[in-house]
């Protein structure tokens, strides 16, 4: 079993997320394959201030999904934009190439899993 409270969770700043621009907060909710039964490497929760964005990037031999927490995003996967706001799930599978920005008034706040095909 894994228990995180949230006063345990640290939050690391990641300039220029993928070539995006700004400073992605990142925060690691699951410590990578280990705890993620070698199915994954990533279980986190990235906020994204007003201006921030996650660059363009592609997945090979893993899919990534996210879940909107709060806040309004815009989304490019393989060069289709969506709009997306809370409650909103996206999945990007082995192959596509995506991108996310930050876009309302209100920080960005979304949890995102990367699995291993």
């Amino acid at each position: 079993m894994i228990i995180r409270k949230r006063n345990s969770i640290s939050s690391t700043p990641i300039e220029h997320c993928m070539g995006g621009e700004g400073t992605v907060m990142m925060e690691r909710l699951l410590e990578g394959s280990d705890e993620m039964l070698n199915k994954g490497r990533a279980y986190v929760r990235h906020t994204l201030n007003p201006g921030v964005t996650i660059g363009k990037h592609t997945h090979e031999g893993e899919m990534e999904s996210m879940v909107i927490i709060s806040g309004r995003a815009k989304h490019i996967i393989n060069g289709v934009t969506q709009e997306l706001e809370a409650g909103d799930i996206i999945v990007a599978q082995p192959g596509d190439t995506h991108e996310i920005a930050q876009t309302g008034k209100e920080p960005l706040v979304l949890i995102a899993q990367v699995l291993f095909e």
